[in-house]
């Protein structure tokens, strides 16, 4: 296997985090109706790449039942990232913070940004160590989750009074603990072997899957209100749409 491929890609992935920051640079805060909508897109594109590419390439490796066992252990290793964040306490001493709340509340999107970059990182190594093409489909796709979530980082920071430059490096350096995910993945694959392919693939799917459900769906209903819920299931949808053509392109 390339190691240097999925690195690649990685850090393309990566460092949309830090295009989301500077679309806030440019454009100043995002409309919770647009945020409501980009992050419905995000999660219809990673649900159909977790289920109609990495969990259906990861059957094809491997008997079902492990599959399913590979999926839980994604999930499961998500959900105790997930429970672990809140305790951690970043920047209350920094110079300039207006709003600590909000200032914190950055500080920990970024955090868990970089945690969570980690294992998308791994889950692009596996998607390229079955296929190049599912390598790249998973890359874009991380690249549209990421744009919303560097928003997502870089809006709360510059409110609190972070300098805007210094709360872009911080979404974009967020991203590059994907590249580490991903080196840690393919070094994996070569040490051990294909055989784990279709373990990594059915992790992969659980990891996407729970950041999705978890995070990416609720957080989008968040920013939309009931009047405007539409935003998110459109969003959603177009999404789903949208990872499926590109699959086909990708796959023809």
């Amino acid at each position: 296997m390339n190691i240097l491929v999925p690195i690649l890609l990685s850090v393309i992935a990566g460092s949309a985090t830090g295009i989301g920051g500077l679309i806030v640079v440019r454009f100043g805060d995002i409309s919770n109706r647009k945020m409501g909508f980009l992050m419905g897109f995000a999660g219809g594109v990673m649900l159909v790449v977790s289920f109609l590419e990495l969990y259906v390439e990861a059957i094809s490796e491997l008997v079902p039942w492990k599959v399913t066992i590979a999926f839980t252990i994604g999930t499961v290793f998500m959900m105790l990232v997930d429970l672990k964040l809140p305790h951690i306490e970043f920047g209350l001493w920094e110079d300039g913070v207006k709003d600590r709340h909000l200032f914190n509340s950055g500080i920990i999107i970024a955090i868990g940004m970089s945690i969570h970059n980690f294992p998308e990182g791994i889950v692009v190594a596996a998607g390229y160590g079955h296929a190049a093409e599912l390598g790249i489909l998973v890359a874009l796709m991380i690249c549209f989750h990421n744009i919303p979530e560097g928003i997502a980082t870089v809006s709360p920071l510059i409110k609190a009074g972070v300098p805007k430059w210094r709360a872009v490096g911080l979404a974009t350096l967020s991203g590059l603990m994907e590249p580490v995910g991903a080196l840690f993945g393919a070094v994996i694959i070569s040490l051990v072997g294909m055989d784990i392919i279709g373990w990594s693939l059915g992790f992969a799917a659980g990891v996407m899957t729970y950041v999705t459900i978890d995070e990416l769906i609720p957080v989008a209903h968040e920013f939309c209100s009931l009047d405007h819920k539409h935003m998110v299931s459109t969003g959603l949808l177009i999404g789903m749409i949208f990872a499926m053509l590109l699959g086909l392109v990708l796959h023809a």
